[in-house]
């Protein structure tokens, strides 16, 4: 009773909730910073490995053709019968490849409207030259 004459009650504990509540708070902070990596820095990096992964295909890709044409031209000079008679003929080589080139490149132009007759077009009109061009020189190599 003398409490209650003076006023001094016994104030209940301060509660929070839980008494780990230090833990709960840093597991929400790290729920927080997750969410926000996820959202910021995991995009970056998907699409920063896919500039990265698609330089290295082009740089791969340029080199591979480099190559081909390298070894097309190689085997037309070597094999195939051009420029006969006019000494080093390499020239008659890069010509008939750059023919070849041009002419499909000429069917993809006429292929960019939306239709692929075009495109067939050009590599049936390169494997009638180059089918042409071994049948001369089989003719030749015969007579």
């Amino acid at each position: 009773m003398a409490d209650r004459e003076t006023g001094n009650r016994e104030r209940p504990p301060l509660s929070v909730g839980s008494d780990d509540w230090p833990a709960t708070l840093a597991g929400k902070i790290v729920e927080i910073v997750d969410a926000v990596r996820v959202q910021t820095t995991d995009r970056v990096v998907l699409v920063l490995r896919a500039v990265v992964y698609c330089l290295v295909a082009a740089v791969a890709a340029i080199a591979v053709v480099v190559l081909v044409t390298i070894a097309a031209i190689r085997v037309a000079d070597a094999y195939l019968p051009i420029g006969d008679g006019v000494g080093s003929a390499t020239w008659a080589a890069h010509g008939f490849i750059g023919l070849l080139v041009s002419i499909i490149g000429l069917g993809f132009w006429r292929a960019r409207a939306g239709s692929a007759k075009p495109l067939y077009a050009a590599l049936i009109l390169d494997a009638a030259i180059v089918v042409a061009v071994v049948f001369y020189g089989v003719i030749v190599a015969v007579a």
